[in-house]
């Protein structure tokens, strides 16, 4: 998937996730992707404004930078949060909820499960311990040491897992398949099964 857009006279790799633009190939209208245009005298030409240079937020999602000729420095920090705010703005809408069977009672456990079961669309990732299953924008995680604590059977809990997932994610290549994101996220594993989902528009 494409987090932003760097639009440079000269190629700037970000990684699988970003996409260069020449400004020869640019083509009229918008983007929702957030952009950020690198050079001082080409971007203030190109947008016909005058840049402030202790500002490079020209508004929402749309950044300029500095040239490494120009300032070296601001550059490679403006590019480098340009990144950490892409990453950021995929995930700044996205709710966690830990369900804690020690916690919660069992009519709010059988009422939430059942809810999450009549959602649809619903993506779950198995890793060791962890199942983390992805609704919409709504990330629930389960800890099976905790259900085991309580008497229940842990192979009976995933078989219910696999029954309600539309998709259901195990091993280690889902992990590689979104490693630049884990990475981005200091590998927090929960947000696998919805970037799943955003990637592959299960929604």
């Amino acid at each position: 998937m494409t987090l932003g857009i760097v639009i440079s006279d000269t190629e700037i790799e970000l990684g699988d996730n970003f996409k260069w633009v020449h400004p020869s190939d640019l083509t009229s209208g918008t983007t929702e992707i957030p952009v950020i245009y690198v050079g001082m005298e080409y971007t203030s030409e190109l947008l016909g404004i005058e840049l402030d240079v202790m500002d490079r937020c020209i508004k929402p999602d749309r950044f300029w930078t500095f040239t490494r000729k120009e300032h070296r420095t601001h550059h490679a920090t403006d590019m480098m949060n340009f990144v950490d705010y892409c990453y950021n703005r995929l995930i700044e809408d996205v709710k966690y909820v830990f369900i804690d069977p020690l916690l919660m009672t069992e009519e709010e456990h059988t009422n939430l499960f059942a809810g999450i079961k009549s959602s649809g669309n619903l993506v779950s990732y198995i890793n060791k311990d962890m199942v983390y299953m992805c609704n919409d924008n709504t990330i629930y995680g389960i800890n099976l040491m905790f259900y085991q604590y309580v008497g229940l059977d842990r192979e009976k809990l995933l078989v219910r897992v696999n029954a309600i997932s539309d998709v259901l994610l195990e091993g280690d290549g889902i992990l590689i398949e979104y490693n630049d994101f884990m990475e981005a996220y200091n590998e927090q594993l929960r947000y696998i099964p919805y970037l799943y989902s955003v990637n592959t528009h299960v929604t």
